[in-house]
């Protein structure tokens, strides 16, 4: 392998890593946050148990309390998994760290509740407690229902009905929670400090009776694997059996801790199989890339046997594949084809229509057809069967190595730059056809421009021009030719290099949102030799 498909495979293999660090740094602040409030959590759960001490808590209680502390150390140690993971879907970590935190808040609530039992001068503080915990379990069902429906890639317009009237019912579910510290409804304490249900606790339960329902039937009816919809309903099954189990032995209250069992399962399960599929994913993608630029002339110098011009090139694909292309080949002993072209939209699609259309262009200029021709067939071809309506915008051109002459067509790309002996590099502003895919029977003008020895020929793509900095501004044609006239008669090698130097140094840290690719060919020929 070539020193610059090495280097192309390193670059490659790091935007892989640095896109997914990008996605995991968006939410490292909250994952963060949540591990240390977590912890503290935990730290605050068993100082209280220690500053209320053991002497009036029943067995059932501290078995009870026990729980919570413990499953509060596991949402910890989540959070610090969650840090480590290989997931790229930042919505999906951004849900599963919500409903962790929720569910933190409901263990330690939970032990609160056992703590203030039964202690007359924290009866006002066992009310509002117990507001907090009736509150907090709405909110963790919803969270639970919108972490499964978009974990299992549940969607619909009626699901996003569901959705809404679940977010409207939750603010009066969660007012009606808080009347309790003045106005019992669901519960009391009375003067003693003891909680006791009220005979409207079974209307505090409608709320989460409406989410577990809308769970359930989203899940029977979702296209998801079935062990994910499974472990997914642990979620709601697991409670309501330790419920059924404990629900006539007071003191015992494990549901929370039942629910951070079924968020474990989830974890392991769900992320597992998320992060699997990235791996495939970032595999195959790699492949991908690996095809892609062992389709692209990469191997320099290109024709080491050809004294009578050199030629570089380089493609940086915005995403691990791309749309631009290059391509340089010889059609007979005395004529090189030139090929600079960007196909529309990123990424695989555009990937394979890139590999559509450069097969196209080489098979008929091959076949000895003129510039335009080549373009005029290239385009019929592709707009034979092209139901996505992508397009390309190509630059062909035909050099003969034995006077420098290139006949040229374009069809929508951009204007080439080109130094003559003793000058700079301009730009030079041919006539443009319309875009290959666009309409099918486009007609191309050719045009023909004259290199002598010494002229060099600049081809790019609108990565370049359109490259962007963090203050929105574009880099722009001028900053490019400034580039190469900072030194013209540096060998194309070096001047790719100087045109990527400058525009790296003015985006900055700014992403790259176009593919990047570039082409430079210096005419030396025959009678320097």
């Amino acid at each position: 392998m070539s020193e610059d498909r090495s280097r192309h495979a390193v670059n490659v293999s790091g935007r892989l890593v640095d896109r997914i660090d990008s996605e995991i740094g968006k939410h490292r602040g909250v994952i963060v946050f949540g591990y240390y409030f977590t912890a503290a959590l935990s730290i605050l759960s068993i100082a209280l148990l220690f500053v209320r001490t053991f002497s009036g808590l029943e067995a059932a209680w501290i078995l009870s309390i026990g729980g919570d502390i413990f499953c509060l150390l596991v949402c910890s140690m989540l959070f610090l998994s969650c840090l480590l993971a290989r997931e790229r879907d930042g919505d999906y970590l951004r849900l599963f760290t919500l409903l962790l935190t929720v569910t933190a808040v409901a263990l330690f609530l939970d032990e609160m509740t056992w703590l203030v039992q039964g202690l007359p001068k924290f009866r006002t503080l066992n009310l509002i407690i117990n507001a907090f915990y009736y509150a907090n379990g709405a909110v963790l069902m919803f969270m639970f229902w919108r972490y499964v429906t978009f974990a299992l890639d549940m969607n619909g317009k009626l699901l996003r009905v569901v959705d809404s009237i679940l977010g409207l019912l939750l603010l009066p579910h969660i007012v009606a929670c808080f009347v309790n510290i003045v106005y019992p409804l669901y519960y009391s304490v009375d003067a003693n400090g003891v909680y006791s249900r009220g005979e409207h606790y079974f209307e505090s339960q409608i709320y989460l009776m409406v989410c577990i329902a809308s769970v359930v039937i989203a899940l029977i009816v979702s296209k998801a694997p079935r062990r994910q919809k499974l472990i997914a309903s642990s979620f709601v099954s697991i409670p309501i059996l330790s419920y059924a189990v404990t629900a006539n032995v007071f003191g015992i209250s494990v549901n929370y801790s039942c629910s951070m069992v079924a968020i474990v399962l989830i974890y392991g399960v769900l992320f597992a199989d998320r992060s699997n599929s990235i791996a495939v994913t970032e595999r195959d993608l790699a492949l991908a890339t690996r095809i892609q630029a062992d389709m692209l002339p990469n191997v320099f110098p290109a024709f080491p046997e050809r004294e009578e011009f050199d030629v570089y090139a380089s493609m940086n694909p915005a995403k691990e594949v791309g749309g631009d292309f290059y391509d340089f080949f010889f059609i007979d002993e005395d004529h090189l084809g030139i090929v600079m072209a960007d196909v529309s939209g990123k990424g695989v699609p555009a990937a394979l229509f890139m590999m559509i259309s450069m097969t196209l262009i080489k098979n008929n200029a091959l076949s000895g057809k003129s510039p335009a021709e080549v373009l005029e067939d290239t385009n019929n071809q592709i707009c034979a069967n092209n139901k996505e309506e992508m397009f390309v915008t190509a630059w062909f051109g035909i050099l003969d190595i034995k006077n420098g002459k290139i006949t040229a067509a374009n069809a929508g790309h951009e204007f080439p730059m080109v130094k003559h002996p003793n000058g700079g590099f301009e730009l030079y502003k041919d006539k443009h056809g319309f875009v290959i895919g666009g309409m099918k029977g486009m007609k191309y003008k050719e045009y023909d421009l004259n290199l002598e020895p010494g002229s060099t020929l600049f081809l790019y793509t609108d990565g370049v021009p359109e490259a962007t900095n963090q203050q929105n501004e574009l880099f722009g044609v001028e900053r490019a030719v400034e580039a190469l006239n900072e030194d013209p008669n540096r060998t194309p090698e070096e001047l790719l290099k100087a045109v990527d130097d400058a525009v790296w140094k003015f985006v900055g840290g700014a992403d790259q949102f176009d593919d990047l690719t570039m082409l430079c060919l210096r005419f030396v020929g025959k009678e320097n030799h």
